[in-house]
């Protein structure tokens, strides 16, 4: 817990001298220290994505034979699922992307404790560009980072593409209710990412644009 306390308190800090930098602008110290710790982590976040993409694909090409076992073997579960086990094993697909949740365990920490710091800063107000208070919510910063948020889902990969719409629309309508109801600092914080998830987003469709015009 004390470790937990240092790194946040770290975090705080760096923003109360990116604040001083901009002026003493808390709002910019927020964005700064956002914008920085998410271009360090940003390589592991786009292999996190990648790898999370190349699974989607796998298991949207192992569907159809799985639907098939199961239509198969609907009157044996049992015999359903060792058919199953050997359809993942022969496809070379495990049912979780380990190499993808080890990214995310390393890199939630960090974003949690520069949540806290940043929700901390905010507290303490002051205004920032049209914000009156990086202290209250905004609704205008609210509907940005709201189609930020949308923007980044509807151009990733989507493992259920008769889903697409209401995978786009749920985020998007949380982000705006949650941002509506809290602190504008924290809206910054939360654009800064989804700024960053789209960016990641327009990657790794390029990607794939690249990949399947070489194929």
């Amino acid at each position: 817990m004390a470790i937990w306390e240092q790194v946040v308190e770290i975090l705080r800090g760096s923003i109360f001298v990116y604040a001083q930098a901009c002026g003493g602008n808390l709002g910019g110290g927020i964005l700064a220290v956002t914008l920085l710790a998410r271009l360090a982590l940003f390589p592991l976040t786009l292999r996190v994505a990648r790898l999370s993409a190349a699974h989607q694909e796998r298991m949207r090409q192992l569907k159809p034979e799985l639907d098939a076992l199961r239509r198969r073997f609907k009157d044996d579960p049992r015999r359903q699922a060792e058919e199953t086990r050997r359809a993942y094993a022969r496809a070379g697909v495990s049912l979780v992307p380990r190499a993808g949740c080890l990214g995310m365990l390393v890199q939630t920490p960090v974003l949690l404790a520069l949540f806290s710091a940043v929700r901390s800063v905010s507290a303490l107000g002051g205004r920032f560009l049209w914000l009156g208070s990086i202290a209250r919510p905004d609704l205008i910063l609210a509907v940005v980072v709201a189609a930020l948020t949308g923007a980044a889902v509807a151009l990733g990969p989507q493992s259920v593409p008769q889903g697409r719409t209401l995978l786009i629309i749920l985020p998007t309508v949380v982000t705006l209710v949650a941002l509506s109801q809290m602190a504008s600092g924290i809206g910054l914080y939360w654009g800064v990412s989804s700024a960053g998830s789209l960016v990641q987003a327009v990657v790794l469709r390029r990607e794939r644009r690249l990949l399947e015009s070489a194929g």
